[in-house]
């Protein structure tokens, strides 16, 4: 037995008759939005300013000086990652990171791939790393430290690493001194000292009180700000 084609008019009843029947039952059709997916920082008071973590499949970016907080808070992200069997990848154009003190953090080292790209006068080949790593696939995170130099990296630079990003699922995160992604950053965190505690004899530093402030979310969180007190040696 055939049917008419939807274009037919004689169709037209038999449909609207059929609409008016299903009603609330129908759905808009198109793709069906994913649930959001957030990498855990291990600190509950950055996961609840963030609404869950830094969001997967995008671009966020952790700025602010020396002492600030930044290597303390990526040392963070990197250990409770690496401890749920997550693996991770951090591309250091600065040169500075240090195993020892990642492994006191509790990072994983064997499910952590450390890329050192070789220096030179701009940063393409720490950003050509990054994008072969998001390329890659397979790491819930890729930390990206520029060293300092995030003002060298171009606008089409950064849309190509929040496009990598969101190809590959991975969290990109970069530590800067100063927000340079711009629109680009799916998240901003800004990190500032606000004081440091002494205490001892002889008189020493013992901790230092960092402020997190939210300064750029798509997703808008009530909460704009969230106060941690680090350890005096990991604070940087």
């Amino acid at each position: 037995m055939s049917h008419p084609p939807a274009t037919d008019p004689s169709a037209r009843p038999a449909l609207a008759r059929l609409l008016h029947d299903l009603g609330p039952q129908l759905r808009r059709g198109g793709i069906p939005c994913e649930p959001r997916s957030y990498l855990s920082t291990g600190l509950p008071a950055i996961d609840k300013l963030l609404g869950g973590g830094f969001p997967r499949g995008r671009l966020s970016e952790i700025a602010g000086p020396l002492s600030a907080g930044r290597t303390s808070l990526a040392l963070s992200i990197l250990a409770r990652s690496t401890a749920a069997q997550e693996v991770c990848a951090l591309v250091d154009a600065a040169d500075g990171f240090d195993p020892g003190s990642a492994e006191v953090a509790g990072v994983a080292l064997e499910r952590l791939l450390w890329a050192r790209p070789v220096p030179g006068p701009g940063l393409s080949e720490a950003l050509r790393s990054t994008e072969r790593l998001l390329e890659a696939r397979g790491f819930a995170l890729v930390l990206l430290d520029p060293g300092g130099r995030e003002r060298e990296v171009s606008r089409a630079a950064w849309s190509r690493l929040a496009r990598a990003a969101e190809a590959s699922g991975s969290a990109l995160v970069v530590l800067s001194r100063e927000r340079a992604a711009g629109p680009q950053a799916e998240v901003a965190l800004e990190m500032g000292m606000l004081r440091a505690h002494f205490g001892g004899m002889p008189v020493l530093l013992e901790a230092l009180e960092i402020e997190a402030v939210l300064v750029r979310h798509r997703a808008a969180h009530p909460e704009r700000s969230a106060v941690l007190r680090l350890d005096a040696s990991r604070a940087a």
